[in-house]
């Protein structure tokens, strides 16, 4: 299985488009969202100079999608992640985030939204994997998601 990532420009962006209306799909009960007339889901997060798009491919077809944001200089969030059902159960979702944590050295955080448990599950085995091995989990009410688990770490 040969995985790279690629960061979404607009070359590649209607790739990561199409991966993000199957994650938003994927989320819909869980968040009460449905789709639009035109069977399109509004996307939680944009695109945009503080947040990005990567797009992991395997032996070349796209097989997920990650929105990293950037808060400050060293802060940074993974706001959407994403691995088509297809290539799940292969190691391919840790082995991806991995290469996104090494891409940016700072302080961590990620969320997982009030049931969706599996994400939490997700979450914290690749920490655990991660080389820096220890991360600090906590939960909280959040304005928009309500109930989130969050995980915390630094790669400094």
């Amino acid at each position: 299985m040969n995985l790279t990532v690629k960061q979404v420009f607009t070359d590649i962006e209607h790739i990561y488009l199409n991966l993000a209306q199957a994650y938003e799909a994927e989320f819909s009960k869980i968040v009460g969202k449905a789709p639009d007339e035109d069977g399109i889901f509004p996307l939680d997060t944009q695109l945009d100079e503080s947040t990005f798009g990567f797009i992991c491919y395997v032996d070349n077809v796209p097989a997920g999608i990650a929105a990293i944001s950037q808060n400050s200089e060293y802060e940074f969030e993974v706001c959407e992640f994403y691995i088509v059902p297809y290539f799940r159960q292969k190691q391919l979702g840790m082995q991806f985030s991995h290469k996104l944590f090494d891409l940016f050295k700072g302080h961590w955080q990620i969320k997982q939204i009030a049931g969706a448990d599996y994400a939490t599950l997700f979450w914290q085995e690749t920490l655990r994997c991660y080389q820096v091995g220890q991360f600090s989990e906590d939960t909280f009410s959040d304005p928009y998601w309500g109930k989130v688990t969050r995980q915390k770490f630094s790669n400094l």
